[in-house]
């Protein structure tokens, strides 16, 4: 349901939020922990930081931290900078008469679950999804 891309910022952020206490991470140590391509992940963290969602700092001690709380930190703020979330919002058939004024076939269905899908996005933040249990993250 998300694209790679979004799928590798997520793991990039939890592990940084998984290890926020022991200071700044290092993109490479980042790369060996989460499975993410090195160049891949440089560019995930470039835009991470443009958008407001990590701090860098070169140098001994450098590396990438969050730039605020992990309870401050929300899903959408994280996947909405790396895949189109809202998009799920669309008709999944692609009809683009298809709209709450005029719903279509299965527009009913399909609504409820978007909606669903956004309120959870909005409403968790990286300290609820419980950084500890997730993808072997460990220390």
């Amino acid at each position: 349901m998300l694209s790679a891309t979004a799928q590798y910022a997520l793991r990039a952020l939890v592990y940084i939020a998984a290890h926020d206490a022991d200071g700044a991470v290092l993109a490479r140590d980042i790369a060996a922990k989460t499975g993410v391509p090195l160049q891949y992940l440089s560019r995930i963290l470039h835009d991470a930081v443009c958008g407001g969602l990590l701090e860098s700092s070169r140098g001994v001690g450098g590396g990438f931290r969050l730039a605020r709380p992990r309870k401050k930190i929300k899903l959408i703020d994280i996947l909405s900078r790396f895949d189109d979330v809202f998009d799920r919002a669309k008709c999944p058939f692609g009809q683009a008469r298809c709209s709450n004024s005029h719903p279509r076939g299965f527009h009913d269905y399909w609504k409820p679950i978007s909606t669903a899908y956004r309120e959870m996005l909005e409403n968790t933040t990286l300290d609820d999804v419980g950084i500890e249990g997730l993808g072997g993250f460990k220390k």
